[in-house]
């Protein structure tokens, strides 16, 4: 006998807004085609559409209807891989497991002086550091993405950085495992004209950004990892650099459990790897064995989503 209910507490149906959703942004023969979902349910749904040359500034706004807001920024069709490795010494804060939670993300930042009320850098050459989980659970997704998106952007004109870990959610997304995501998005790519396995595909802009993203780095001495480092890690001749590159190279296949398993399937499996793993809470491990990631990369502390 199964019962089941749902209770959603505080929710406000303006988050599940489908007019003005977007952009959606994907790459096609040598363009980027940016998608805005348009209209209501009353006058019926249509995609607005806009195809740009891969050399064009592209405007684009994600909007926030909740408060009415527009996030504002310029997409650049070039994307790049991060270092693995930063030694500055500059301030660093570290956040997680927002999990679409636009608001809250957004009042933390103004809160700790990364941001203003307009949305601007004021961080300088600070890190801010994003431990993964950022996607699923609810209904401003989007806006969260396109809000890292620019701030990464505005970070670098400031000398500072905006670093994307990628947590076990991300990396679910881009395995097209939409267990916990909004039925919200289910629609949106169908009004667009895609199904919901494009919309973090390779050749979806959100979707090859993400992907370019580490698992794994450490800043000023300490590391930045969602799940955790098992203590096997440590036995593993791997750079930061090569784990993030093996990592990276798996975002898009689901983990299986394989009889013959090596070092590769260890790094990303659902359990031992890096964002996933969850030894440090659940595991009886001893201190000597939780340093041993520490002593493997040079570092003085791990920090987790």
């Amino acid at each position: 006998i199964y019962h089941g209910a749902e209770a959603h507490f505080d929710e406000d149906r303006l988050a599940y807004k489908l007019d003005k959703e977007g952009p959606h942004v994907f790459f096609e023969a040598n363009k980027l085609v940016v998608n805005y979902v348009r209209g209501d349910k009353s006058e019926g749904f249509y995609n607005d559409q806009t195809i740009y040359t891969l050399d064009s500034d592209i405007p684009a706004t994600a909007f926030f209807a909740l408060e009415q807001q527009d996030i504002d920024f310029e997409i650049d069709h070039s994307i790049e891989t991060p270092p693995s490795r930063y030694d500055d010494n500059h301030a660093i804060l570290a956040i997680s497991d927002i999990e679409s939670g636009y608001q809250t993300f957004r009042d933390f930042l103004i809160t700790h002086g990364v941001i203003d009320e307009a949305l601007n850098w004021t961080f300088g050459k600070g890190h801010l550091v994003l431990v993964g989980d950022f996607v699923d659970r609810g209904n401003s997704v989007t806006q969260v993405l396109w809000f890292i998106y620019k701030m990464e952007q505005d970070a670098k004109r400031h000398g500072g950085n905006v670093h994307f870990i990628m947590g076990n959610h991300e990396i679910k997304n881009m395995q097209n495992n939409f267990k916990s995501a909004s039925e919200k998005y289910l629609y949106i790519a169908s009004i667009i004209g895609k199904n919901q396995s494009d919309l973090y595909s390779e050749d979806s802009f959100l979707g090859r950004w993400m992907a370019s993203k580490n698992s794994i780095e450490r800043i000023n001495g300490r590391l930045f990892v969602h799940g955790g480092i098992h203590p096997k890690i440590s036995e593993f001749n791997y750079t930061l650099d090569e784990i993030n590159h093996i990592v990276r190279q798996h975002y898009r296949q689901p983990y299986y459990s394989q009889r013959d398993s090596g070092d590769e399937e260890f790094l990303v499996s659902s359990k031992t790897g890096l964002s996933w793993y969850r030894g440090y809470f659940k595991d009886d491990l001893s201190q000597q064995e939780v340093e041993k990631g520490l002593d493997k990369f040079a570092a003085q502390a791990v920090v987790v989503g």
